[in-house]
């Protein structure tokens, strides 16, 4: 009788430890749209599709600029360019996820197109594109991170 009082001791223990989990998964009840609108995105890296960063001297001067600025995703879909050291708006347009969200069309001078949406999550946006690397054009992505204010 111990003994059996002992493993249902046991059983009870882990079952109960078990069933704690101690990290936070990615909530699945928010939508892409909430994850872009929730904190601006900053430029971190271009990358080739292999995960190799491309050298900045070797961007196009427009995808360049792209790292001089946040940009900042609204719930009406505004997006706008804030410079990062006065945090002024220096440009603005719309944007629209498309393709059950794997396609971000954003239109804003200097920055349109439809990118592919490889990664959107609370703590990283990835996106590709076709941009000019030392004068030709090849697949890249785009990494940002949350600008947390």
């Amino acid at each position: 009788m111990n003994r059996l009082l002992s493993y249902i001791s046991v059983f009870a223990f882990v079952v109960l430890f078990s069933a704690c989990n101690t990290t936070d998964p990615e909530p699945t009840n928010q939508t892409k749209d909430k994850v872009l609108v929730s904190n601006p995105w900053r430029l971190i890296s271009v990358t080739d599709v292999n995960g190799k960063a491309i050298p900045t001297n070797q961007l196009s001067f427009e995808t360049q600029a792209i790292y001089m600025f946040d940009i900042q995703f609204f719930d009406n879909n505004v997006t706008k360019a804030l410079d990062r050291t006065t945090r002024q708006v220096v440009n603005g347009g719309t944007w629209y996820l498309k393709d059950n969200s794997q396609v971000l069309d954003i239109e804003v001078s200097q920055f349109k197109g439809a990118f592919g949406v490889i990664e959107l999550t609370r703590s990283k946006m990835t996106l590709k594109n076709r941009v000019p690397v030392s004068g030709v054009q090849q697949d890249a992505h785009m990494v940002f991170e949350p600008v947390i204010q």
